[in-house]
């Protein structure tokens, strides 16, 4: 069956959006899942996790600009069953790019198409605004994921992403079915973290029950080019996203029965 789409977005910097997306898609891959991370954000932060010396050839700019074959784009990880299609600063242009196009808000959709079949998984890590590139990779997903740090701008930040994902639901452009909002940044001895998670899950949106701590090694982490599974990552924080990665291929094996389509085993 083809590929589902899980876009993790938040138009909120600094809420370990880049992190989480890197440590889902690893944690697929180990759970078995023919896994492709795409990174459409152009501070390349994913990317920069496996290609730390920006030899990124191809991104979507090339593909849905350039007519470069996406195939080309894609390139293999040290995760098993993982792979890339990386970003440059040149994703940046892509905001313009598109909305001077045709079928502007199909345009990742269709750069994509042709890798559907190669991958039980495409995750999607968009940058941190609401620009015309996030809409057209929202366009494309059939999954959305939101992670928002403790903080009460964190809790505010989700109410109105929400509700401008809202808006472009209302318009058909987003179609994809909310997974879950995840609480990232996490510390259980200070009351604004236990408020906001207290506040979140009382709210109207499904939330995810695992809880990402803070931790000072998630920077060492990203320093080294560690992610899930490498065997020096953080145990506390391996753990909390490998249970996480459990609950999404949970929500998202429903969310396919849902929709009629075969669901995984």
């Amino acid at each position: 069956m083809p590929a589902e789409i899980v876009a993790v977005a938040n138009h909120k910097g600094g809420v370990g959006k880049s992190f989480t997306a890197v440590s889902m898609a690893s944690g697929m891959a180990h759970a078995g899942w023919r896994t492709l991370l795409v990174d459409c954000d152009a501070q390349a932060n994913a990317t920069s996790m496996f290609d730390p010396n920006d030899e990124v050839e191809f991104d979507l700019l090339d593909v849905i600009v350039g007519g470069v074959e996406v195939a080309k784009a894609v390139i293999t990880t040290r995760v098993p069953g993982l792979d890339l299609l990386g970003a440059s600063l040149d994703v940046a242009r892509l905001d313009q790019e598109l909305i001077t196009r045709h079928y502007r808000e199909e345009q990742v959709r269709r750069a994509l198409a042709p890798l559907l079949e190669n991958y039980d998984v495409m995750v999607l890590d968009l940058s941190p605004n609401l620009g015309q590139l996030v809409i057209t990779a929202l366009n494309a997903a059939t999954g959305l994921i939101v992670p928002t740090d403790a903080s009460r701008w964190g809790r505010r930040g989700v109410a109105m992403f929400l509700e401008w994902a809202e808006e472009l639901r209302r318009a058909d452009v987003l179609r994809a079915e909310l997974l879950g909002v995840v609480l990232t940044k996490y510390e259980a001895g200070t009351r604004i973290s236990r408020e906001v998670r207290d506040d979140l899950h009382a709210g109207p949106w499904p939330m995810f029950n695992t809880l990402i701590p803070k931790r000072v090694a998630a920077e060492r982490m990203v320093a080294e080019l560690r992610v899930v599974g490498d065997p020096e990552a953080d145990l506390d924080l391996s753990q909390a996203y490998a249970n996480l990665t459990a609950e999404v291929l949970e929500r998202l094996t429903a969310s396919i029965a849902r929709r009629g389509r075969h669901a995984r085993v």
